[in-house]
């Protein structure tokens, strides 16, 4: 049995985009509570790693490329997406304004150190990475594999249980996928994603991804 071959045949590919994209977030919906939600994505992350280290050519130096210029280009956007978030929230959800890290300093703490490591290397791994190594063949245009990613990325999140969630990360995704296209760089994107993540929960929007 050619295992290669079955990898990169089409019924594989889109019986794994739904499986691992689709299938996986539903039931982790259903059956997990809280943090306890990040396992699947952790394994799967591992997974998949062991898919592209096993089955492709993949260049793995994207995982330790850094753009200081894209970087330094980005500080305006990070600060005028800061103060949106800051005047929606306080403006939308007064109740939850702050509410994090004044009342519960201590899981605050412990969210700025897990956080980067258990949800965001995963999940740009998952996302941005892997999704568009492994389909970037699968759909006829780049726009269409970019608003898929959009799509999925939102949708993954209605496993939150709420509106705010799948619409944020879907607007989110946007950002992320253009940071990695311009940078190639995992580095590049897991730290816009680690730095706008951090300020959801600061502000009090970190609610609604418990």
């Amino acid at each position: 049995m050619n295992l290669r071959k079955i990898y990169y045949s089409t019924p594989f590919k889109i019986s794994e985009l739904l499986v691992f994209f689709g299938l996986a977030p539903y039931l982790t919906g259903i059956y997990l509570e809280g943090w306890n939600k990040i396992i699947p994505l952790v394994f799967i992350a591992a997974f998949f790693f062991i898919l592209l280290s096993r089955f492709t050519n993949f260049n793995h130096e994207i995982f330790f490329r850094f753009d200081p210029v894209y970087f330094r280009k980005s500080i305006p956007r990070l600060v005028s997406i800061t103060l949106l978030m800051i005047i929606f929230t306080g403006w939308v959800f007064p109740d939850l304004f702050f509410e994090f890290p004044v009342e519960e300093s201590q899981k605050y703490l412990i969210t700025f150190f897990l956080y980067p490591i258990a949800s965001v290397v995963p999940q740009e791994f998952i996302y941005r990475v892997y999704f568009f190594e492994r389909y970037r063949n699968l759909l006829p245009s780049k726009f269409l594999l970019m608003f898929a990613n959009t799509l999925i990325f939102g949708l993954t999140h209605l496993i939150y249980d709420n509106w705010l969630a799948p619409i944020a990360t879907f607007l989110a995704s946007w950002i992320f996928i253009f940071n990695y296209f311009k940078t190639e760089s995992f580095l590049n994107v897991s730290l816009e994603h680690y730095y706008y993540g951090f300020i959801i929960f600061t502000v009090g929007l970190g609610h609604f991804f418990k």
